[in-house]
């Protein structure tokens, strides 16, 4: 018996600029944009939201690109 693992829907970062990022869903729906900054010498992600038409919610700060893309899933 052959056991395969599910494939996750993760979503996808694409640059848009030099630390900005878009991230889709695998279908290709734009999901909300990352924004990499610097704070107090720390490298941080911020998450926003894009709800339509063209509105932007901040979610929040994470310590990881990878996470903030995550919580827009």
């Amino acid at each position: 018996m052959t056991t395969t693992t599910p494939i996750l829907n993760r979503p996808e970062l694409r640059r848009v600029r030099e630390g900005y990022w878009r991230v889709t869903a695998p279908s290709g729906i734009v999901l909300g944009y990352v924004e990499e900054m610097e704070s107090e010498g720390v490298l941080r992600y911020r998450a926003t939201r894009l709800h339509p038409p063209l509105r932007l919610v901040p979610i929040g700060e994470f310590g990881g690109r990878d996470e903030a893309a995550e919580c827009l899933r």
